[in-house]
């Protein structure tokens, strides 16, 4: 299925021609990669499609990208203690959902052994069918919305939540036939799915969400109870 996701418009890098560059998701990344650096020339915009962290706060600095590039927000205890998220917000309201790197899932040991898109018995997030630039058929989802359960080797199951009130634009397929690369590479080819906010709704659904500031003072924060 193509999915279109994204477009923008400015002068291209190599030929210096305004031109409007349309992505499809399901592009592999290097591909994605090769295009949007030709044609957008920020690596925010090169990156943010396919769940690239970047380093630093709300402003996007850190990357070279400006206030209109990716920003990585985190969110911490989701359902359930350490259940972290790491959302990628880009400039167009697009939320790419990923696994912050303390998520109990990406921890040293962990073997996923099933990844379910299932989450009712009525509910598959495989089955949402988007259309149209209005994105039409979209499902709607809460910030606690179930996106998929991943089972562990271990018994262990976790419930993965949406994070982000808005419609569901996709899921990563891929992690049914690799589940593996969710560890490997959480950030990028790894992302859970992709969400997009209400136009109105896009500042208010992040505003509690953490910089990476704020988020490695939480985790410092852990460390200290424990000890």
């Amino acid at each position: 299925m193509l999915l279109y996701l994204y477009e923008y418009t400015r002068k291209c890098g190599k030929t210096g021609e305004g031109a409007e560059i349309v992505v499809w998701y399901n592009q592999p990344a290097a591909l994605m990669l090769q295009q949007f650096a030709l044609c957008a020339g920020r690596c925010a915009h090169c990156l943010a499609l396919i769940g690239s962290r970047f380093p630093r706060g709300r402003d996007g600095h850190g990357c070279g990208a400006g206030r209109d590039g990716a920003v990585s927000l985190l969110l911490a205890d989701v359902g359930q203690p350490r259940e972290d998220y790491c959302i990628l917000q880009h400039s167009n309201r697009i939320c790419v959902i990923t696994l912050a790197e303390s998520h109990p899932v990406l921890q040293k040991g962990k073997t996923i052994k099933n990844i379910n898109y299932q989450v009712t018995a009525h509910c598959s997030r495989l089955q949402n069918k988007v259309s149209g630039k209005s994105k039409r058929g979209a499902q709607f989802l809460t910030a606690l919305a179930p996106l998929c359960r991943i089972s562990c080797s271990d018994g262990e199951e976790y419930t993965i939540h949406s994070c982000i009130r808005g419609r569901l634009m996709e899921v990563n397929e891929n992690l049914l036939n690799n589940p593996a690369i969710l560890q490997e590479k959480p950030s990028t080819e790894g992302y859970i799915a992709v969400v997009l906010p209400k136009f109105e709704e896009s500042k208010i659904v992040t505003q509690g969400l953490l910089t990476r500031e704020e988020y490695e003072g939480i985790l410092l924060h852990r460390l200290n109870s424990s000890s």
